[in-house]
């Protein structure tokens, strides 16, 4: 199944028009914050299909992308060529998080129409 992440772009934390190095440790810092705060805007799939508060969602998607990161960390390579590399790795990333959270979380899933078709989410 797709998964609702196509806004996880947003992970190589720069314009598509630069280019730039940045090391393992910073993005993968920069990340742990970014793609909860993400994940938990008012109009996402993950605060709108889940009956959870800002606090709640923030805390599980704050662990499950810390587990996520932890899981690819040995795959990093040490400097992050952005966008590609940001890019590429932010959507793995955020695709296990995502799936992680859905999973922590299935029990307060909304099942609407909505929020069970993926393409709303896109």
């Amino acid at each position: 199944m797709k998964r609702p992440l196509g806004f996880i772009l947003l992970a190589t934390l720069i314009p598509a028009s630069e280019a730039l190095e940045v090391g393992r440790d910073a993005w993968t810092n920069a990340m742990t914050t970014a793609l909860p705060n993400a994940f938990c805007q008012p109009q996402q799939f993950f605060r709108q299909c889940f009956d959870v508060s800002e606090a709640q969602c923030l805390q599980t998607s704050s662990q499950t992308t810390k587990h996520c990161l932890q899981q690819f960390s040995a795959q990093f390579p040490p400097v992050f060529q952005q966008p590609t590399d940001g890019s590429y790795w932010g959507t793995k990333v955020g695709e296990c998080a995502g799936e992680a959270y859905q999973t922590t979380l299935s029990e307060e899933f909304k099942n609407t129409a909505k929020c069970n078709d993926v393409n709303q989410w896109l």
